[in-house]
């Protein structure tokens, strides 16, 4: 039974009450945690007090530690670079600083089991279930043999799936909604995204540019699993008996960055673009067998129902995404792609135009040279083009040879395309034209977002055994980006933490 939580404004009293204390002992060493003390003085919990309550009975027991300064714990502990549970309880019981900043009375903090109770009441998934998976039998999972190129993206498992899904999104219906993870991602999304927009971190959230790409990450359990038969004891080493897997969710993956297999998951994130410290506004994880295309369609989806308040105007992602079905659902919803062909899918068409086009869907002219764009007509919906001896530049007409042009007009021949004509070739940006590219260049945010998550906090160093700890372990990083960046906005405005704190004790 959950009595009460503690407001924002109670747990900024109970630091001015304690930091003076802990100043008076060691203030030097309090001094070396100014950064965390300033991430959890910004850090307003109150959004989650609500949606935590919901995970606790109104009769029983009551709860003796407060699930909201559990929370911030789990923020701090990866802030201050702990990747074990066991280990942060160790910390916090040790050191009365730690305590403190997690909004803890000293010397009276929860234990290892409380901290994973925590855990399971954040995952909104039957127990019972989540147990007859982990000790389910099954067989082993082989290595595959087949490699793919250098840069190759794995092919999709179950073909036409995207159009499915598509089809699904566009009739309306919402996607998921009983999904275990909705509880975090509503967390992440009022406390921390939420208040980066606010805040101005994250620039024009009517016309927001969103960043989607997946990665790999290697989980701790073994792909061989744990064997129960008697085949061992028959002499039999080498057997393909039904075995028991500490993470059952896991399957093998292709890295194309590494060029290599690797057994765990694929978190997907969704980054802001151009927001202040590559700033993640959604994180999904799906096995890593699941092909990136099927979860950014999810993705998107689950971003438009999450934050009903935002317009996103562009999506920036790779080949992986290059499916006719995805070009469809972005203008369904009004949406921009930038996404990059196929090298299996270039120079195929869905319909064929009227003129020749090269593979970025740009009109040849008789002669055989790219003709010039000359903007894009909204009220016609269609892409203008002129002849390259007419509209190019110095520099290109210089390269021309045309002895007898196709048309007698000053102006030059004209040509047009439009979109609806094939939304995959003929894009509102041209194809490899300067905007488009240099729009895509954008795509670089997912890549320094997924660098702050698994290299700066280190995710993979947790080796936990689970996709609910993955899970939860990747979103306390998130939010850590998010604090950063509050950080780094308030020592812009010369902010200091203990001079807020300690005014009165510094005067004196």
């Amino acid at each position: 039974m959950l009595i009460k939580c503690s407001s924002h404004v109670e747990f900024k009293q109970f630091l001015q009450k304690q930091v003076p204390l802990l100043w008076t002992v060691d203030s030097k060493r309090l001094l070396s945690f100014s950064r965390s003390l300033t991430k959890v003085w910004f850090l307003n919990l109150d959004p989650a007090i609500y949606l935590l309550s919901q995970r606790f009975s109104s009769i029983g027991r009551p709860v003796k530690y407060d699930p909201v300064c559990i929370l911030r714990s789990l923020v701090l502990m990866l802030d201050l670079g702990y990747h074990s549970v066991t280990e942060w309880v160790c910390a916090i019981r040790s050191d009365d600083i730690l305590a403190v900043l997690s909004g803890f009375e000293p010397h009276n903090t929860p234990g290892v089991g409380t901290f994973y109770d925590f855990f399971d009441r954040l995952w909104l998934e039957d127990r019972r279930t989540r147990i007859e998976r982990r000790f389910m039998l099954r067989s082993p999972v082989k290595k595959p043999k087949k490699k793919l190129k250098a840069g190759e993206k794995q092919p999709v498992k179950h073909p036409g799936v995207v159009g499915k899904l598509c089809k699904r999104f566009m009739d309306g219906r919402i996607p998921f909604p009983l999904r275990a993870e909705r509880l975090i991602q509503e967390i992440f999304a009022r406390c921390f995204v939420d208040v980066s927009v606010h805040m101005g971190l994250i620039p024009d959230p009517l016309n927001l540019v969103l960043s989607g790409d997946g990665s790999s990450l290697r989980t701790g359990s073994s792909p061989y699993g744990v064997k129960v038969c008697d085949c061992r004891k028959k002499g039999i080493f080498n057997c393909d008996c039904k075995r028991r897997f500490s993470d059952p969710e896991a399957s093998w993956g292709w890295d194309s960055y590494r060029n290599e297999y690797y057994y765990g998951y694929s978190p997907y994130v969704l980054t802001a673009v151009s927001s202040v410290g590559e700033l993640p506004m959604y994180i999904r994880l799906v096995q890593a067998c699941r092909h990136d295309s099927v979860t950014g369609v999810i993705s998107l989806a689950e971003f438009k129902e999450l934050y009903r308040y935002l317009k996103v105007n562009k999506f920036i992602a790779d080949s992986a995404h290059d499916a006719y079905p995805f070009y469809e659902l972005c203008e369904f919803w009004g949406i921009e792609p930038f996404i990059d062909l196929n090298s299996k899918g270039k120079g195929n068409f869905k319909n064929l135009p009227s003129v020749s086009v090269n593979e970025y869907g740009v009109p040849i002219c008789p002669k055989g040279y790219s003709m010039c764009f000359c903007g894009f007509n909204k009220s016609r919906s269609r892409l203008k083009w002129r002849c390259p001896l007419k509209a190019g530049s110095k520099r290109l007409r210089k390269n021309i040879s045309c002895d007898c042009p196709c048309s007698d007009s000053p102006y030059g021949r004209t040509v047009y395309t439009k979109p609806q004509d094939d939304l995959r070739i003929f894009t509102k940006t041209p194809r490899n034209s300067k905007a488009w590219r240099k729009i895509y260049a954008m795509r670089s945010s997912s890549e320094r977002s997924f660098k702050r998550i698994k290299n700066d906090y280190e995710i993979e160093r947790s080796r936990v055994r689970s996709r609910k700890n993955w899970y939860l372990f990747i979103h306390f990083a998130a939010m850590n980006c998010h604090l950063d960046a509050w950080v780094a906005k308030a020592e812009k405005e010369h902010f200091d933490i203990l001079n807020e704190i300690l005014r009165k004790d510094l005067a004196a």
